[in-house]
This record gives structure tokens, sequence and C-alpha cells, in this order.
């Protein structure tokens, strides 16, 4: 059954939006008055007011504050957020200059531009130029949560270069009990240190002003732009998860059908080749007598405990999640305890050692099978706190928006996009299980 609408709340949120980009343009306050305009803003070789404003990181966190939940405090609905997105898409009179938000580094200059009324007078936008539609991301970035929570969930950090450099902990080192005078043994973790590839993820969508005019002419109840955008921040999610679960950018002999996954030099290394080592515990629950999964992940975790992480989250292919619940089912406990994943996105909890741990569902083929052993598919038992994704630009989805007429089609686009990569600061504090299909 399909959610209801909140058509009033949804205008409601749009009203608030409105206001807050427009609040962007009031005059800052300097506390020098400024000279009286006596003439016309030409005869004075004055700027003319700001039509558009960069948005800082805190502008966005405040619209996506406004837009996530209702004035009641219930997080909106997946429809409600796809109503607002239309809505907010067709406006014409927002976004910023794309060799702008370039040249200021996406957010990185923006407490600069925040302090500085003269950085910002170089925001307006002028001409048919290609525009970011930062209006655009804090929707887009609910909606991803919702089709992705992972993401939610990781950390996002500033890539330092086109390729992101960390340290990676393989032992903490250790500390001695010592004397009242004694002097302190010096001792250090062990770092190795690693890169991951900042990969592109884009995708073009579009609508021909045929199309376009058709749906509206023809009465049709819905938004061709929006379907598309729509389809275009799916297809995001889906790729990135897949990546962040089985991509390989270093071992260019991986396959779909290796435990390094398909090489694609693109892309990134994800977490099914990263945590690939000898602590990775083996189920089989297609036994003629089924291994228990639960006692798997009890191992797993074990491994983990072990090295001194903290376990978080378990993160599964549906067919997991049922041969789990199936074996489950007799445990009323289990069934009755649910966990928030993210906001509006619950699931149950697997007791463990770390206590009770939730079992996520990725959706679709992201986490895929391949061969050891027979045919294997992972579950992931993650320590979330050592593991971050680096991005260029915005930390979350960004949209390009084309001018129409562009290379001489009657069209309007949208580019969809972002630039991440995968940094697991810790591998002893992660570990997965292979389950046998």
């Amino acid at each position: 059954m399909t959610e209801p609408v909140d058509l009033n709340g949804v205008m409601d949120t749009l009203s608030q939006i409105q206001r807050s980009l427009e609040s962007l343009n009031a005059t800052p306050t300097t506390g020098i008055a400024a000279p009286a305009v006596t003439s016309g803003v030409q005869d004075q070789a004055t700027a003319e007011p700001s039509g558009r404003r960069y948005m800082s990181a805190a502008d966005i966190l405040q619209l996506r504050e406004q837009i996530r939940y209702k004035p009641n405090g219930v997080a909106r609905s997946i429809p409600e957020l796809h109503a607002l997105l239309s809505a907010q898409a067709n406006r014409r009179d927002t976004g910023v200059p794309l060799d702008v938000w370039a040249n200021t580094g996406g957010y990185a200059t923006q407490a600069a531009l925040a302090q500085n009324p003269i950085l910002q007078k170089a925001l307006d936008s002028a001409g048919a130029s290609a525009l970011i539609r930062q209006d655009l991301e804090p929707v887009l970035q609910e909606l991803f949560i919702k089709e992705f929570p992972a993401y939610d969930r990781f950390s996002r950090v500033p890539a330092n270069g086109l390729v992101h450099a960390y340290d990676q902990v393989t032992a903490f080192g250790s500390a001695v009990w010592m004397p009242e005078l004694g002097t302190v043994t010096d001792d250090q973790s062990t770092y190795v240190r690693q890169t991951t590839n900042i990969g592109i993820l884009a995708t073009r969508r579009g609508v021909s002003f045929k199309g376009q005019f058709a749906t509206i002419q023809g009465g049709a109840g819905f938004n061709p732009e929006t379907l598309e955008m729509q389809g275009g921040l799916r297809a995001i999610a889906h790729e990135l998860q897949k990546t962040i679960f089985q991509g390989n950018s270093t071992n260019s002999g991986g396959t779909g059908s290796t435990e390094d996954g398909l090489y694609d030099a693109n892309a990134f290394t994800g977490l099914r080749s990263i945590l690939n080592t000898a602590r990775v515990v083996n189920v089989d629950p297609t036994a003629g007598t089924p291994e228990d999964m639960r006692a798997a992940i009890d191992r797993a975790c074990e491994a983990i405990v072990e090295q001194g992480g903290r376990a978080s989250i378990i993160w599964a292919h549906p067919h997991e999640k049922v041969s789990f619940d199936l074996q489950q089912d007799k445990n009323i406990r289990y069934m009755n305890s649910f966990v928030d994943i993210a906001v509006g996105v619950q699931t149950n909890a697997v007791n463990t050692v770390f206590g009770p741990l939730p079992l996520a569902v990725v959706p679709g083929d992201s986490i895929g099978t391949y061969t050891n052993s027979g045919t294997r598919r992972d579950m992931y038992i993650l320590d979330e706190s050592s593991i971050s994704l680096p991005y260029l630009g915005s930390e979350g989805p960004t949209v390009l928006e084309i001018p129409p007429g562009v290379a001489g089609q009657l069209t309007r686009l949208f580019i969809v996009f972002g630039m991440w990569g995968l940094a697991v600061r810790a591998i002893p504090f992660s570990n997965k299980v292979r389950v046998k299909q």
C-alpha cells in the first residue's frame, strides 16, 4: 500500500526552504553602516544585489533538519520526499555556477566564504551556465539515506588528493606497569600506509521538451523530470553500495567470481577483498544438519573483540537475512528486538558478545556471490567507527543542471554525481562470515 503524502506538510516545508534560501541573500551584518543609496545602482557602479548564494555545509544541514522531520517530530515518508524533490527541482531561480563551485573547492572554503561578504558577491549566477543545484542536496540526501542507510552510518571525511592516503592500524601497541620513579617505556601503534581511489560516480538524466510538454498537456499526474532524477539517485545508491561491499580497483586479475571482486580501475576496493583475512568464519546453512548462523556470527565477533574492536552492525544479503530468521523463528526475544539503523529505517537485532547488533539488509545484488570452496556470499560485521567514506566536492549526491539547448538538443538535463572512496582504518576491528549457498 502506498504511503499517503501530506501535501500541506510538503508545502509548509517548501516555504521553509524558500525562506532559508532567501535569507542567504540578506545583507551581511558587519557593524559598519553602508553608504546611503541616492541614485540608481548603475550610476554608483555598485554591484546588484546577489541573486544566488553559495550554501555552506551548515546551511545544508539546517535544511536537512527541516526536511527530515515533520513539525510533530515524525520522519517524512519517501513519497513526501519525492514530492519535495519534484517541486524544488522545477524552480529556475536557484543554483551556483559550476566553475564557481569548482573553484571554491565544493565545501572546502565555506568557512572563509561565510565570513567574507566580498567573496560571497562573486557567487552570483549570470548567463546560461551549468548550475550546481545545492538546493536539491538536502532532499537528495534524505532520499539517498532511505535507499542506502549504510551511507548515513559511515562517517564522511574530505579526501586529501586524487587518491586518499591514510594510516591503517594493524596493532595498537602496549602499556606496562612501572615503579613510582621509573622511566616510561616507549611504544606506539603499528601502522601501514594505505590509499583508496576517489572514484567518480555519475549518471545523466533528463527529458525532451516534447516529452515534457506532452505529459503536461496530456494531463498526466506525474513529472517525467522527477522520475528520471529518482531513477538516477537509485542507480547512484545501488552502484555505490555495490562497490563498498564488493568493489576492486587493486587486483587487475579479479573477476566477479573471485573473492577480490570484478576489477574496475575507476572505482575503489571494497570490503569483500579488504576483510579477506585468516579470521573469516565459514558457515553452511544448506547442509543436511544446517550450521547455526548465529553461532558463526558470534565466532566472527569473538575475533573482533579479541583485537580490541567493537562491532556496531551486521550487513547481509536478503537471502542470508531470511535464512537467519528461519533458523531463529523459535526465539521470540529475537523477533521482538527492533532497532533503528537510520531515520525511519528499522531492523531486528542479533544477540552477540557485543550485545544486540542490528542485522541490516543490503538491497539488490550489492553483496554478490563468489567461489571459495563452493559458492559463497558474505555477511559483514563492522566496527563503523574505523570506516569512512573520503569524498571530493560534496559529501552527498550532487546535481548539475544543464541548460536547455546544449549541443542543439531540445532537452533539459540533470547530472547526478558524487566522488567517493573507502577507508578501512583498522582491519582487525571488522570481520565477515562466508555463507555457503
